[in-house]
């Protein structure tokens, strides 16, 4: 039996977080033994502690953020990295593990102890990383450390600065529901879902949502997520610009979601306003497996998901009207809502399942461990 060690960035239950979490379920425990080191206690921490046959453990890793690009902030990373890096390679050691799986592109001790302890490496990139001088000297430290790099869209491989013939493309997954459908309700319902940052268009939404709301002055608008600690000030922003639209009846901020599953029943239109391109977008399956049609800004890993006008629409990423347009058009025509949702989770389904997805996985591990 082989050990792999997952090292990963976050301890919540956002796309890159949901992922790696399907991942350990659906690995082949017969054959491989599952470790798997996360920053801080969290949600994810009391998810993967339900997987049968998988070691949790909490060490506070070192994790690359935009704070850090201060002098301050470079030096404070540098010290954790020292000791996360200490940390990981003793950790190898001790149990002998075999390889190394980092979950994201911001966190590399776990890689760099694997080089340095002589056993495999593979890194799973998740980001697509808009910075020229940034995206240059991470795809650089993937290249040297990794022996073979996940990208999880072509347009994540597109991005990174390695030879193509390094990466292996593996889209995300996440599982079928049994009952997966709209509950019904009494008032039409439009959600995003997203970490609140400057990117994922949350504002976009907003705006859209003032459009619509002047044609379907009944109908709601729901955001799930919340931002970084230490950004906080950025919900702070959001809310203030609501309120400055006089939406605040209208568009509801849900923070932080567990229940999901109850989210999506309660939506009718399911969008994704990413103003940047979005390495896959994981809440577009999710929405999918629901039955939604979605509606997603028309660049990065969406375009390679949603055939627009079949199982979704993909919009300008710079034009409210469009996506307003998109949105009122499914709002009032309830027989395409459910053509297009019907068509979306048959997709999901065929393209997007969660043991392909896990046996993908399998062979990079094997091939790297051979």
């Amino acid at each position: 039996m082989k050990k792999i060690l997952f090292v990963h960035s976050s301890a919540e239950l956002y796309g890159s977080d949901r992922s790696l979490l399907n991942i350990v379920k659906y690995l082949d425990k017969k054959t491989i033994q599952i470790f798997v080191i996360l920053p801080c206690h969290g949600p994810l921490e009391e998810q993967m502690q339900q997987v049968p046959n998988v070691y949790v453990e909490i060490s506070q890793l070192a994790v690359l953020r935009r704070k850090n690009l201060s002098v301050r902030g470079s030096i404070e990373y540098i010290n954790s990295f020292r000791k996360s890096y200490r940390y990981l390679k003793l950790f190898i050691q001790e149990k002998k593990i075999d390889a190394v799986y980092t979950n994201t592109s911001v966190i590399f001790p776990g890689a760099v102890a694997a080089k340095h302890t002589g056993i495999g490496s593979v890194w799973h990139v998740r980001e697509i990383m808009k910075n020229r001088m940034e995206n240059i000297v991470i795809s650089k430290m993937i290249s040297h450390y990794a022996d073979v790099v996940i990208a999880n869209s072509r347009e994540t491989a597109k991005a990174l600065k390695i030879p193509q013939n390094k990466i292996r493309v593996i889209y995300n997954a996440v599982e079928e529901k049994e009952n997966a459908q709209i509950v019904p309700h009494d008032r039409l319902t439009v959600g995003m879902a997203g970490r609140i940052n400057r990117w994922k268009g949350q504002k976009l939404f907003v705006d859209a949502a003032e459009q619509v709301h002047r044609e379907f002055p009944e109908a709601v608008f729901k955001l799930a997520g919340c931002a970084y600690t230490g950004e906080e000030y950025l919900e702070k922003e959001l809310r203030e610009y609501i309120h400055s639209k006089g939406l605040q009846n209208v568009v509801t901020l849900c923070g932080q979601i567990e229940d999901m599953d109850s989210f999506y029943s309660s939506l009718d239109v399911f969008v994704l306003p990413s103003i940047h391109p979005e390495p896959f977008g994981l809440v577009i399956i999710e929405a999918m497996e629901y039955g939604l049609p979605v509606i997603a800004t028309n660049h990065g890993g969406p375009t390679e998901i949603i055939q627009d006008g079949v199982d979704g629409y993909l919009v300008d990423h710079l034009s409210c009207e469009e996506m307003a347009c998109r949105i009122m058009e499914l709002l009032k025509d309830e027989k395409m809502r459910r053509d297009m949702g019907i068509n979306a989770q048959q997709k999901k389904r065929n393209m997007f399942c969660v043991r392909n997805m896990a046996q993908c996985i399998e062979e990079v591990l094997y091939n790297v461990l051979e």
